[in-house]
């Protein structure tokens, strides 16, 4: 294996789970302000258990790719491996799926549609704060390889 362009990573120092957390907040702050509940039949408990099902096997397959690889999931930290098996070869960012599964698990359980919109706002951010730095840092790290994953699996679905 290569040695790692950064020893510290791609440099994503704020994790993904607090800028979704935040946009939760947020979410939860405009319902306050102009209550917006959820569209007929995508609240309750059947949406929340299934949403928290598919997120919850998401985040087990993913977690297990990793352990695999024997890299570290978190994006502070430099990568040992690229992982391009099982939910990665689907999305390249399965995890950030999985955490915008969670907001709308969230919106789905309150019964607020404002937590819902803000899984737009969490993806922009992360896709402009997180993945364009960790796609510039694998790129480096592992070149020819990674840009070819790239073209054969999309950035989410």
């Amino acid at each position: 294996m290569s040695e790692p362009a950064d020893k510290h990573g791609p440099g994503v120092r704020i994790h993904p789970p607090i800028i979704f957390a935040t946009s939760i907040l947020g979410g939860i702050g405009l319902n306050e302000l102009w209550p917006l509940v959820m569209p007929y039949g995508l609240q309750g408990m059947p949406v929340t258990l299934a949403l928290l099902a598919i997120a919850l096997l998401i985040a087990g397959l993913c977690l297990r790719e990793f352990y695999k690889a024997k890299t570290d999931v978190r994006p502070d930290r430099p990568d040992t491996a690229l992982i391009t098996t099982g939910p990665y070869c689907i999305s390249r960012n399965p995890l950030y799926l999985m955490l915008a599964l969670i907001q709308l698990v969230i919106a789905a359980w309150l019964n607020m549609a404002w937590v819902a919109a803000m899984v737009i706002v969490s993806v922009i951010v992360i896709s402009r704060y997180a993945i364009v730095r960790e796609e510039h840092y694998l790129e480096q790290l592992f070149g020819q390889t990674y840009r070819d994953y790239k073209m054969r699996v999309r950035r989410w679905l």
